[in-house]
């Protein structure tokens, strides 16, 4: 193990020898097939012409760019992986590849683990580690006899961006040859927030829909208004005030209407296609139509006269 470190110290972060790195960080997402993204950003504090990085394992579809250039890089294995490019002029030079195998089954629970290594002197080193959706860190409590906390080393910082959630890791001047082997103990828990975010916008949305189309529907049922007779007239302007039904023996009490003379105003707006009359029990609820049809002033002269 020893040789493996030192020769993870020829291959990484090489440059020119008045350049320095200043900022070193890494950005692990893994999927939810345990596969996990990688996002490596080295810094300088001056344009390198050669950067290497090497990762211990094999990793599949590398992409390197140098201050947002695409950069022709050549990956090699051996003991672990090494990126070299070669003849670049940069500051800042982004690895970006797939590493799979890093996740093991734990009882119920998955754990995420990696040895890093500080193999070049560098001002801060920040590792994040992000789950997959719908994935939690196994609570303490959970763990009790294993020996096991749910992240190493234990300052680590936990926070979410809304959708996942992450663990990360700062050293500001890390020791050269130090090791530092973080491992994190997560659990699926089959919920989604983004799904339950989703399930709530969407409740939401028809809410509001709902809402305009009854606003519409009002509107329309108030332009109809003048040209119905002063009875059907009431009996809409009750339905308006009551959102639209309204128990009938309400209508008899607030119009003061004969029950007949009731029954014979609300039957006129049927035909109109008005309201509906749904009976429940011993009562008769009068509903407004969600559709409602445009009503022809001449018949309501007709009815008048009659």
């Amino acid at each position: 193990m020893k040789g493996l470190w030192l020769l993870a110290a020829f291959l990484l972060v090489s440059s020119v020898s008045n350049a320095a790195l200043t900022n070193w960080s890494v950005d692990i997402s893994i999927n939810d097939d345990g596969g996990t993204d990688w996002t490596a950003v080295l810094t300088y504090n001056n344009t390198v012409t050669r950067s290497d990085y090497f990762v211990l394992s094999r990793i599949t579809n590398v992409q390197v760019s140098g201050d947002g250039v695409p950069l022709e890089c050549v990956s090699t294995y051996s003991l672990g992986t090494s990126i070299v490019c070669d003849g670049i002029a940069a500051r800042e030079v982004v690895y970006k590849f797939n590493v799979k195998a890093l996740v093991s089954d734990l009882q119920n629970f998955k754990l995420f683990r990696y040895p890093f290594s500080v193999t070049e002197t560098v001002d801060r080193m920040q590792i994040t580690v992000k789950f997959p959706l719908g994935a939690a860190l196994v609570e303490d409590l959970k763990l009790g006899g294993t020996g096991l906390s749910k992240f190493e080393p234990d300052f680590g910082r936990e926070g979410t961006d809304g959708r996942r959630i992450f663990v990360t890791w700062v050293y500001d001047k890390p020791i050269l040859g130090q090791s530092i082997n973080i491992y994190a103990i997560y659990e699926v828990l089959g919920i989604d927030p983004f799904m339950i975010f989703v399930v709530i916008l969407a409740l939401v949305i028809i809410a509001f829909l709902i809402t305009i189309m009854f606003i519409f529907r009002k509107q329309r049922v108030k332009d109809l208004l003048p040209v119905l007779t002063d009875g059907e007239r009431k009996v809409m302007e009750i339905l308006l005030r009551e959102k639209g039904e309204v128990d009938q023996r309400t209508i008899v009490r607030e119009t003061d209407f004969s029950k007949p003379k009731v029954s014979r105003v609300i039957n006129d707006l049927i035909e109109r296609g008005l309201v509906d009359k749904i009976s429940k029990g011993r009562k008769n609820l009068i509903k407004l139509k969600k559709e409602v049809k445009r009503v022809d002033s001449r018949d309501v002269k007709s009815k008048e006269q009659k």
